[in-house]
C-alpha cells in the first residue's frame, strides 16, 4: 500500500518539503505567488499548490 498524499500541508511541512525559510514562505504567500488557506488559527497550503509554485521555477541553467 502507498502512503497517502497529504491533500493540504502546515507552514513547517511546507517548510521542510521545499527547504526554504518561513519569511520567504510568507513572502510567497503575500505577493500570491503560493496558495494558502486560513482554517482556524493555522495556515495550510494546498499540495496542488505547492507543486504548482515549485514547478513554475526555473531549473538551474534556464530562463
Amino acid at each position: 500500500m502507498s502512503p497517502i498524499k497529504p491533500a493540504m500541508l502546515t507552514i513547517n511541512e511546507f517548510r521542510q518539503w521545499a527547504r526554504i525559510g518561513r519569511t520567504k514562505i510568507y513572502e510567497e504567500i503575500g505577493k500570491g505567488a503560493l496558495p494558502a488557506k486560513k482554517v482556524g488559527g493555522r495556515t495550510l497550503i494546498p499540495m496542488e499548490g505547492a507543486e504548482r509554485w515549485l514547478a513554475s521555477h526555473p531549473s538551474l541553467g534556464e530562463r
